[in-house]
């Protein structure tokens, strides 16, 4: 039973650190794309200029919580690993 549960490690961090990534990538492009001025002009469309930097401050806190869950990841397949290995060195 515990080999199973070792051997089977399901996780959400990878899935939650794919969103964020494609999230953050989304809401920098969009944002970059309402601020620069080459799409949409800021004085005839201050609300999506509001928007765009809005967006632009938004993503990098996203990307950044997307590296967290990586992180996270990574700490639990190695304590994973660690006990796998323990769990085997106990069995004759």
């Amino acid at each position: 039973m515990d080999e199973e549960r070792l051997t089977r490690n399901y996780t959400w961090e990878p899935v939650a650190a794919l969103a964020c990534f494609v999230g953050a990538g989304l809401s920098l492009v969009i944002g970059f794309v309402f601020t620069t001025g080459l799409v949409v002009n800021a004085q005839r469309h201050p609300f999506l200029h509001g928007v765009g930097l809005t967006l632009l401050i938004i993503g990098l806190p996203i990307l950044i919580l997307g590296g967290h869950c990586l992180d996270l990841n990574d700490r639990k397949a190695k304590k994973a690993n660690a006990e796998l290995v323990r769990f085997n060195q106990v069995r004759p």
